[in-house]
Protein backbone atom coordinates (compact mmCIF):
# COMPACT_ATOMS: atom_id res chain seq x y z
CA UNK A 1 0.00 0.00 0.00
CA UNK A 2 0.96 3.44 -1.06
CA UNK A 3 1.23 6.61 1.23
CA UNK A 4 0.85 10.08 0.29
CA UNK A 5 1.66 13.24 2.08
CA UNK A 6 2.52 17.25 1.45
CA UNK A 7 5.81 18.37 1.82
CA UNK A 8 6.96 22.72 1.64
CA UNK A 9 10.12 23.93 1.07
CA UNK A 10 12.15 26.85 1.50
CA UNK A 11 15.30 28.22 1.58
CA UNK A 12 18.20 29.72 -0.35
CA UNK A 13 18.92 28.08 -3.55
CA UNK A 14 21.80 26.76 -5.20
CA UNK A 15 22.14 24.12 -8.09
CA UNK A 16 21.34 20.57 -8.30
CA UNK A 17 18.82 21.82 -4.87
CA UNK A 18 15.85 20.32 -6.51
CA UNK A 19 17.58 17.30 -7.83
CA UNK A 20 18.66 16.02 -4.68
CA UNK A 21 15.32 16.39 -2.68
CA UNK A 22 13.96 14.79 -5.55
CA UNK A 23 16.80 11.79 -5.42
CA UNK A 24 15.68 11.39 -1.65
CA UNK A 25 12.41 10.59 -2.86
CA UNK A 26 13.28 8.40 -5.18
CA UNK A 27 16.04 6.54 -2.85
CA UNK A 28 12.77 5.19 -0.69
CA UNK A 29 10.67 4.06 -3.92
CA UNK A 30 8.82 7.48 -4.17
CA UNK A 31 7.99 9.62 -6.84
CA UNK A 32 6.32 13.39 -6.43
CA UNK A 33 2.74 13.51 -7.77
CA UNK A 34 2.19 17.12 -7.94
CA UNK A 35 4.87 19.55 -7.42
CA UNK A 36 4.86 23.69 -7.41
CA UNK A 37 8.42 25.10 -7.20
CA UNK A 38 9.32 28.52 -7.38
CA UNK A 39 12.49 30.94 -7.35
CA UNK A 40 12.45 34.70 -6.23
CA UNK A 41 15.66 36.64 -6.22
CA UNK A 42 17.84 32.98 -4.99
CA UNK A 43 15.07 32.12 -2.83
CA UNK A 44 13.75 28.61 -3.68
CA UNK A 45 10.23 28.15 -2.30
CA UNK A 46 8.04 24.82 -3.14
CA UNK A 47 4.81 22.64 -2.21
CA UNK A 48 5.60 19.00 -3.18
CA UNK A 49 2.78 16.16 -2.89
CA UNK A 50 4.52 12.60 -2.22
CA UNK A 51 3.67 9.24 -2.73
CA UNK A 52 5.44 6.61 -1.16
CA UNK A 53 5.67 2.95 -0.27
CA UNK A 54 3.80 3.13 3.54
CA UNK A 55 6.99 0.73 4.98
CA UNK A 56 9.37 3.62 3.53
CA UNK A 57 7.40 6.85 4.73
CA UNK A 58 8.75 7.00 8.28
CA UNK A 59 12.43 6.69 6.70
CA UNK A 60 12.23 9.21 4.25
CA UNK A 61 10.15 11.86 6.81
CA UNK A 62 13.45 11.51 8.59
CA UNK A 63 15.10 12.25 5.95
CA UNK A 64 13.68 14.83 4.68
CA UNK A 65 13.11 16.38 8.29
CA UNK A 66 16.87 16.53 8.63
CA UNK A 67 17.53 17.77 5.04
CA UNK A 68 19.75 20.92 6.19
CA UNK A 69 19.76 22.64 2.50
CA UNK A 70 15.95 24.01 2.97
CA UNK A 71 13.60 24.12 5.91
CA UNK A 72 10.85 21.73 5.23
CA UNK A 73 7.37 21.00 6.43
CA UNK A 74 5.40 17.69 6.26
CA UNK A 75 1.81 17.40 5.94
CA UNK A 76 0.09 14.32 6.85
CA UNK A 77 -3.07 14.01 3.98
CA UNK A 78 -6.34 13.24 5.58
CA UNK A 79 -9.46 11.68 3.70
CA UNK A 80 -11.67 14.36 2.73
CA UNK A 81 -14.92 14.80 1.02
CA UNK A 82 -14.45 17.23 -1.98
CA UNK A 83 -17.76 18.92 -2.92
CA UNK A 84 -18.35 19.26 -7.02
CA UNK A 85 -16.78 22.05 -7.98
CA UNK A 86 -15.64 23.45 -11.88
CA UNK A 87 -12.38 25.31 -12.01
CA UNK A 88 -12.45 29.23 -13.24
CA UNK A 89 -9.66 30.91 -14.46
CA UNK A 90 -9.56 34.61 -14.87
CA UNK A 91 -7.87 38.01 -14.48
CA UNK A 92 -8.11 40.92 -12.43
CA UNK A 93 -7.15 44.63 -12.95
CA UNK A 94 -7.72 47.45 -10.34
CA UNK A 95 -5.93 50.55 -8.81
CA UNK A 96 -3.60 49.55 -6.22
CA UNK A 97 -4.20 50.16 -3.03
CA UNK A 98 -3.58 48.76 0.44
CA UNK A 99 -5.28 45.66 1.13
CA UNK A 100 -6.66 44.66 -2.20
CA UNK A 101 -5.26 41.08 -1.87
CA UNK A 102 -6.63 40.57 1.59
CA UNK A 103 -9.84 41.83 0.49
CA UNK A 104 -10.11 39.55 -2.92
CA UNK A 105 -9.18 36.50 -0.84
CA UNK A 106 -11.37 37.42 2.09
CA UNK A 107 -14.50 37.68 -0.33
CA UNK A 108 -13.25 34.18 -1.75
CA UNK A 109 -12.70 32.59 1.60
CA UNK A 110 -16.34 33.45 2.42
CA UNK A 111 -18.15 32.13 -0.29
CA UNK A 112 -16.11 29.13 0.03
CA UNK A 113 -14.40 29.16 -2.67
CA UNK A 114 -10.38 27.31 -3.25
CA UNK A 115 -7.81 29.44 -4.39
CA UNK A 116 -5.72 26.61 -6.37
CA UNK A 117 -3.26 29.53 -7.77
CA UNK A 118 -2.65 33.30 -7.64
CA UNK A 119 -0.26 35.15 -9.16
CA UNK A 120 -0.14 39.30 -8.48
CA UNK A 121 2.15 41.83 -9.29
CA UNK A 122 1.53 45.72 -9.07
CA UNK A 123 3.13 47.97 -11.99
CA UNK A 124 3.00 51.65 -12.50
CA UNK A 125 1.14 52.80 -15.59
CA UNK A 126 2.35 57.01 -17.28
CA UNK A 127 -0.96 56.80 -18.96
CA UNK A 128 -3.05 56.61 -15.55
CA UNK A 129 -0.57 58.33 -13.33
CA UNK A 130 -1.60 55.94 -11.06
CA UNK A 131 0.43 52.13 -9.59
CA UNK A 132 -2.47 49.15 -10.61
CA UNK A 133 -3.03 46.03 -9.41
CA UNK A 134 -2.72 42.83 -11.74
CA UNK A 135 -3.47 39.09 -10.60
CA UNK A 136 -4.42 35.49 -12.35
CA UNK A 137 -6.60 33.84 -10.62
CA UNK A 138 -7.58 30.06 -10.85
CA UNK A 139 -10.23 28.52 -8.48
CA UNK A 140 -12.18 25.49 -7.13
CA UNK A 141 -15.93 27.41 -8.32
CA UNK A 142 -18.47 25.49 -6.15
CA UNK A 143 -21.15 23.66 -8.55
CA UNK A 144 -23.65 25.42 -6.73
CA UNK A 145 -22.27 29.29 -6.86
CA UNK A 146 -22.73 30.88 -10.47
CA UNK A 147 -20.39 32.83 -12.50
CA UNK A 148 -22.37 35.79 -11.86
CA UNK A 149 -22.54 35.26 -8.06
CA UNK A 150 -18.56 35.17 -7.84
CA UNK A 151 -18.32 38.51 -10.21
CA UNK A 152 -21.06 40.54 -8.50
CA UNK A 153 -19.10 39.04 -5.08
CA UNK A 154 -15.67 40.13 -6.06
CA UNK A 155 -17.00 44.05 -7.64
CA UNK A 156 -17.93 44.39 -4.35
CA UNK A 157 -14.36 44.74 -2.97
CA UNK A 158 -13.52 47.75 -5.23
CA UNK A 159 -15.14 50.00 -7.31
CA UNK A 160 -12.15 49.65 -9.95
CA UNK A 161 -11.78 46.26 -10.16
CA UNK A 162 -12.55 45.00 -13.42
CA UNK A 163 -12.53 41.18 -14.07
CA UNK A 164 -12.00 39.55 -17.50
CA UNK A 165 -11.89 35.99 -18.78
CA UNK A 166 -14.67 34.79 -16.31
CA UNK A 167 -17.09 32.89 -18.07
Amino acid sequence: MNIQFTITIAGQDHPQLVNQLAAITHSYGGKWLISKISRLEHQLVGIIKIEIPDNEVVQLKEELRHFSALDVRIIDSKAVEHPSFVKVRFTIESKDRLGIVRDITGKLDEMGIEVLQMENHRLAVPEVGEMMFFAELTLNLPTEISFNQLEESLLLVDDNLRIDGLA
